[in-house]
């Protein structure tokens, strides 16, 4: 029983209860019943006084007498489903012949209860109408606030109370296999068991639910890998929105992306496939979730090594193109670099906009196209690498002897250094020991550095080699080569500010 009480106090919250009676001693035990589990009770002694508050108050919930001076209760319940269809009516008398049920049905009766009715009986029919009232607000919701949503496309969509899952569209009902919601919940048991374990996706853990990481970030865009009717895995892309003026009401949608082929993207175990990196219709098809989805995309560039990176919006796009509106700042380096990343939390991996095709500096604009996924981009180094000045100088000794050829500091870090040399020395390749001694100017004293270094990459280019070696420096050169760059980098950026003020 007390339990019963309190789902019915959850159920009965922001819900009107009206009991009409014409017999003022039961009317006071049963509005003090009432009292348990309702919080605003209207009463009436009779059915004219019934009709009266009711076209006051509309409740949506109705008990009452039949037999009853100036209107029956009959009379006032065909008055108020005339006017209100949905309102539920419970019926509590001691007439119990058939014409009067009749009637009653015919009227709209939710339910039927004998006089003397016991106190389980009336909970039990109160509970029954409650839970009624709340599927048809529901259902209500989604008829008229809802339908385009859940009609919208080809998603799978869900609409939550409380954290359960109350309606679903037939898209989400065909995907399973299943009649109803009812036959989902009880061949999966609930939404938290098809979402599959998956290296960056969401998924329910020991320390956390899916429903609460999504509903701590409504509008954020995750992936999930949800297994169908079929036994087959399918990505979709999901999005938990909040419904307006619907208190701990959401709607859950997943779009199907399936066909992308890219989960393997997501394991870093696998081997990434590079077609569909490389792929521009892939590319394109995330841009179009992250536009219509209003997500958030930064651009990414670097000036002489110093990272600028700005929110972007993307204002238009087709199958060929796409068109973002940025800062000034931004427009003003990829005018000098000719190419850009873009990053969103719902790629993969950062995407490389190859050529820029037009900058519209009124508009603050930029149009590009020939996009690719990269499996890394500048945004993620560990350590930053800056341009130098033109001061700097590096010495390379291979086996003992000096490097004579031409060489130029391309950028320089804590941990290593890009040269570009004219020429190669002989058997020279990657994984062997060199040393190399470097000047490097500071406030003070130039800084001088001699370490051995490991040569990690050679690029060849049209007229000249890069080459990028690693070092390990002690305490105090560590100390001072972070203490260059970091220089550099004020005098990148007021470099770089200087740019902005000439524009």
């Amino acid at each position: 029983m007390d339990r019963k009480l309190l789902e019915i106090q959850t159920l009965s919250k922001g819900i009107n209860v009206l009991y009409v009676e014409d017999n003022p001693g039961l009317r006071t035990n049963i509005v003090q019943l009432l009292g348990k589990v309702f919080t605003n009770i209207l009463s009436a002694a009779d059915g004219l006084e019934g009709i009266e508050v009711f076209r006051k108050n509309r409740p949506k919930l109705v008990i009452t007498d039949i037999n009853m001076p100036k209107m029956s209760g009959l009379e006032m319940a065909k008055k108020i489903k005339s006017e209100e269809p949905d309102t539920k009516i419970i019926y509590i008398t001691a007439f119990n012949e058939k014409e009067y049920l009749i009637e009653a049905i015919n009227v709209g009766v939710f339910r039927y209860l004998p006089k003397p009715t016991k106190v389980n009986q009336l909970l039990d029919a109160l509970y029954d109408a409650l839970k009624a009232i709340h599927y048809e607000e529901n259902k209500h919701l989604y008829d008229t606030q809802l339908h385009d949503i859940f009609n919208y496309q080809n998603n799978l969509l869900i609409m939550f109370q409380n954290g359960h899952p109350v309606i679903v569209n037939q898209r989400f009902l065909d995907f399973f296999g299943v009649d109803n919601l009812d036959d989902f919940l009880k061949k999966y048991n609930s939404i938290d068991s098809i979402l599959k374990e998956h290296q960056e996706f969401l998924y329910t853990t020991d320390k956390q639910t899916w429903y609460e990481e999504a509903s701590a970030n409504p509008g954020k865009l995750f992936h999930t890998k949800i297994v169908d009717c079929h036994e087959e895995n399918h990505h979709l892309i999901m999005k938990l929105r909040e419904v307006p003026h619907k208190e701990k009401s959401t709607i859950v949608s997943l779009d199907d992306v399936t066909e992308l082929n890219l989960l393997t993207l997501f394991d870093k175990n696998a081997t990434a496939n590079d077609k569909v990196l490389k792929d521009k219709k892939t590319v394109m098809k995330f841009m179009k979730i992250v536009s219509e989805n209003n997500a958030e995309v930064k651009l990414h560039n670097f000036y002489r090594g110093l990272t600028i990176t700005n929110p972007t919006v993307i204002v238009h796009m087709d199958d060929e193109q796409v068109v973002v509106k940025t800062s000034y700042s931004q427009l003003k380096i990829v005018k000098l670099v000719k190419n850009m990343t873009i990053s969103s939390e719902v790629f993969p991996s950062a995407v490389l906009c190859k050529l820029v095709k037009e900058i519209d500096f009124d508009k603050q604009m930029i149009t590009f196209s020939d996009m690719q996924f990269i499996q890394r981009s500048g945004n993620d180094r560990k350590n930053i690498r800056l341009e130098p000045a033109g001061d700097e100088k590096a010495t390379l000794f291979i086996d003992n002897k000096k490097f004579f050829g031409e060489i130029r500091i391309v950028d320089i870090s804590i941990v290593s250094i890009k040269l570009e040399l004219n020429a190669l020395p002989p058997r020279f390749e990657t994984g062997m020991e060199v040393n190399i001694s470097l000047v490097l100017p500071t406030n003070k004293t130039p800084l001088s550095i001699n370490t051995s270094a490991t040569l990690y990459r050679i690029d060849e280019l049209e007229r000249s080699f890069h080459i990028v070696l690693l070092f390990e420096l002690n305490e105090v050169k560590h100390k001072g080569v972070a203490e260059y760059l970091a220089n550099r980098q004020m005098a990148l950026i007021r470099e770089f500010k200087a740019l902005e003020i000439k524009a």
